[in-house]
């Protein structure tokens, strides 16, 4: 079959267990003989932050369906695991189950062997094993193979079902005073970033409300921010257009900026043909810019390039001022919307409801 063809095979395979599990209950897999330990695995595989696991599993799953003589422990990444999960499992998970772009590469990228060796290194080590066991009952099990699938999408819904389940407090923007809400976001974006997602999302959401009357169009910090500029063909993190191209470009980060994260700026930049462009980076100053001997005055020149620096709170409490009150209320409704959200994470959930409980 194509790639067209076997991507949406994925899909489909996918979409059509979790309407079979569905219509399950626990009591339909306790007639299997191991039920305790499979149980067991599957909590500590799915119950925890970390997706990537989850989505290994899944994609492992998927490649048996796909080509039976496929061998997941010794030869995972035969199964073409970032075209079938990319294009194919992620749009059947999507609103349905906590997940990512890109999950299983961000645990299993370029690996053949799914085996001890690869779980002692991972974190967490309990899912990362997990995974490994199922899978082992999988490949190993002929008359009980499709009720231990069944079993592992039941408790993925289940899963979904406790996050989406959670409780989102709505800031009421009449209460609080316009800075008082800039720094409760600003407080938020630092102390739960999700692997810098909350920062991006947050700052792309701002720049939008302040260019939503302009000839200007603001682009991105709504991806994976997992993917590289590099391979995603983006200028940036975020990004400003004028009649569709771009002029100024944005970093987003609550990491260290090293020469290394440097480097893969102007890579990036060369490769688009764009290293004319400013470039702004996002972050915490001064620790995310220790290593930058010689940066002052929020601007460092590295291999004759430019790139200018601005604190992330600061950024975002300027940026906060420049709303109006209907505006504020709008981004208001988006961030919670966006918090809601069944992809993402409980802590980021219970850490936006500990900062906004009034």
């Amino acid at each position: 079959m194509s790639k067209t063809e076997r991507n949406d095979a994925a899909r489909q395979y996918i979409v059509d267990r979790l309407n079979r599990a569905r219509l399950k209950n626990e009591s339909d897999f306790e007639v299997l003989g191991n039920y305790s330990t499979i149980s067991s695995l599957l909590t500590d595989l799915i119950e925890v932050k970390a997706m990537g696991f989850r989505g290994v599993v899944a994609t492992a799953l998927t490649g048996l369906h796909l080509n039976s003589s496929f061998d997941p422990l010794n030869d995972f990444y035969s199964c073409n695991p970032r075209s079938i999960f990319e294009n194919g499992i992620f749009y059947a998970y999507e609103g349905v189950i906590p997940c990512g772009k890109s999950d299983p590469l961000n645990v299993a990228k370029n690996q053949y062997t799914l085996d001890e060796g690869w779980a002692s290194g991972k974190r967490p080590y309990k899912a990362a094993i997990a995974a490994v066991n199922y899978l082992k009952v999988i490949v190993s099990s002929t008359s009980d193979r499709e009720l231990l699938v069944d079993f592992y999408f039941y408790r993925l819904l289940r899963y979904a079902e406790k996050v989406r389940a959670i409780s989102i407090e709505i800031p009421d923007s009449d209460e609080l005073p316009q800075q008082e809400i800039a720094h409760r976001i600003s407080e938020f974006t630092y102390r739960y970033p999700e692997s810098g997602t909350i920062p991006q999302y947050v700052v792309s959401l701002l720049l939008k409300a302040i260019y939503e009357q302009s000839c200007l169009v603001v682009e991105g910090g709504d991806e994976s921010v997992f993917g590289t500029n590099t391979t995603s063909k983006k200028p940036a993190d975020v990004w400003i257009e004028k009649l569709g191209q771009p002029v100024n470009l944005y970093e987003i980060t609550v990491k260290k900026v090293d020469f290394k994260r440097l480097d893969d700026c102007l890579q990036s930049l060369n490769s688009l043909g764009m290293l004319d462009k400013n470039v702004h980076f996002i972050c915490r100053i001064p620790e995310d810019t220790l290593s930058l001997t010689g940066y002052e005055n929020g601007t460092f020149n590295y291999k004759g390039k430019n790139f200018n620096f601005i604190d992330l709170k600061a950024f975002i409490l300027s940026l906060v001022s420049l709303l109006t009150t209907e505006q504020i209320k709008d981004v208001i409704e988006k961030l919670t919307s966006f918090i809601k959200a069944v992809d993402r994470p409980i802590s980021t959930k219970d850490g936006w409801n500990s900062i906004f409980n009034l």
